[in-house]
């Protein structure tokens, strides 16, 4: 974790001397303000608040550079999007002479179902590009290649072509696209965010990004791929019928530490005049197992809780999380629940593994008491469960153990469970 010293720009204050009505509120502007500092609804991208992660970034980013693609797996809201804009900062570091700065080129498939689609994707992260020297390569790049095509590559994104335009067609723009990124830099990393999209991808795009990024002409460029869904994106790179079969080498995103990330809490809330205690960190730290959007959320709430001047106690901690909690009724992972409450005995055996997840843990999933409790015709019907829960990304397992990915949605679960700390711990053991 940085020392604390590097942290100390995060207490913004802004001296100014009158009153000023905003909607809503009052703020009293002859007072010292400070901005709340954790960030929570989206990806991190301050270097000061991205705790725990640098020797991680260093070893993926050696790798890179010495060509060699990576596989990220990462549960989602963990921290992997966060992660790749560390990573970002340290491959532009130049690491010796065989391992000078590299560039990057972040590609989001997260909604792409075509390659239609994927075309829109790679236009997007080559003409936003945060860096402007490579955004004018970029533009360069793609009016070369419109005009080599015949047509404007932004109709793909959002208008009806003509029927004449074929899919291979389109598979051809999609590897002209891919190849010119390679002309933007000399030592180039390229990241496909959520890979694990384009297995529903029709197309072959596999194939088109070997050809065009993974061929001859392509030594200077490295690929990351990263993935909330760890069971698809290995099959995608251990399945000798793909066409990226053994190119990657697989890593996970390791959890952040109790100790770093309870010195980053304490330093926050100190810096900015709200001194937390220590049941309050515990609380926080226990409450949400520092899973990194969940403990950043449950902070966030305790900070806007707590008047200026005034300590973070363990009683705010357990109100701010009480709230969170109760919004998961009106949440995504309700809505999942209640589709899945609704569905064939498959699903009903994902609702009842979960429920097994949050009131016991997923140490002991095979236990026959437990599963003859939860509903299961039989305990060797778990473990498929969980699998197909982890497929959709509400479940994951790390060290043999399986846990519920989201900590608010885990104990709003636990909550509303009629089992929760019902079983005798005899039935717990196992057999």
């Amino acid at each position: 974790m940085r020392s604390v010293a590097r942290h100390v720009d995060q207490a913004i204050y802004v001296p100014v001397s009158w009153y000023i009505n905003v909607p809503g509120s009052w703020y009293n502007m002859g007072m010292p303000s400070v901005l709340n500092p954790f960030i929570w609804d989206r990806p991190l991208d301050d270097p000061s608040k991205i705790i725990g992660m640098e020797a991680f970034a260093h070893q993926v980013a050696l790798t890179l550079k010495g060509q060699t693609n990576v596989a990220l797996f990462g549960p989602r809201d963990t921290g992997k999007t966060t992660f790749t804009n560390q990573l970002t900062l340290e491959l532009g570091t130049a690491h010796g002479d065989d391992a000078p700065p590299f560039d990057v080129v972040k590609i989001n498939l997260q909604r792409v179902v075509s390659i239609p689609g994927f075309i829109g994707c790679v236009h997007d992260a080559m003409t936003s590009h945060p860096v402007k020297r490579l955004r004018r390569a970029a533009q360069r790049q793609i009016g070369a290649l419109e005009k080599e095509i015949g047509f404007d590559i932004k109709v793909i994104k959002g208008s009806v072509r003509s029927s004449t335009v074929s899919p291979a067609q389109d598979a051809e723009t999609l590897h002209a696209q891919l190849v010119s990124l390679r002309s933007l830099s000399d030592h180039l990393v390229v990241v496909f965010d959520e890979f694990q999209r384009l297995r529903h991808c029709p197309g072959d795009p596999l194939a088109i990004i070997r050809s065009a990024l993974m061929s001859s002409g392509s030594n200077h460029i490295s690929l990351l791929f990263t993935g909330s869904i760890r069971n698809a994106l290995k099959t995608m790179l251990e399945s000798s019928h793909q066409p990226i079969f053994g190119e990657a080498a697989q890593m996970q995103l390791p959890a952040i530490s109790r100790v770093d990330f309870l010195e980053y809490l304490d330093f926050q809330f100190e810096a900015t005049g709200k001194p937390a205690s220590e049941a309050a960190l515990d609380y926080v730290l226990n409450a949400t197992h520092a899973h990194p959007r969940s403990t950043q959320q449950l902070a966030w709430e305790c900070w806007a809780d707590t008047p200026t001047g005034q300590p973070v106690t363990l009683e705010t901690v357990i109100r701010a999380h009480d709230r969170l909690v109760q919004t998961i009724e009106r949440s995504e992972f309700a809505s999942v629940l209640n589709v899945l409450m609704s569905g064939d005995d498959g699903e009903i055996n994902e609702v009842r593994a979960l429920q097994l997840l949050a009131d016991r843990g997923g140490s002991r999933i095979t236990s026959r008491p437990l599963a003859t409790r939860y509903g299961f015709s039989s305990h060797s019907r778990v473990r498929p469960a969980l699998v197909r829960l982890q497929g959709r990304g509400l479940v994951d397992e790390r060290d043999g153990t399986w846990y519920v990915v989201d900590p608010l949605f885990s104990e709003w679960l636990r909550r509303a469970s009629p089992l929760a700390d019902q079983i005798p711990p005899e039935d717990a053991q196992g057999e």
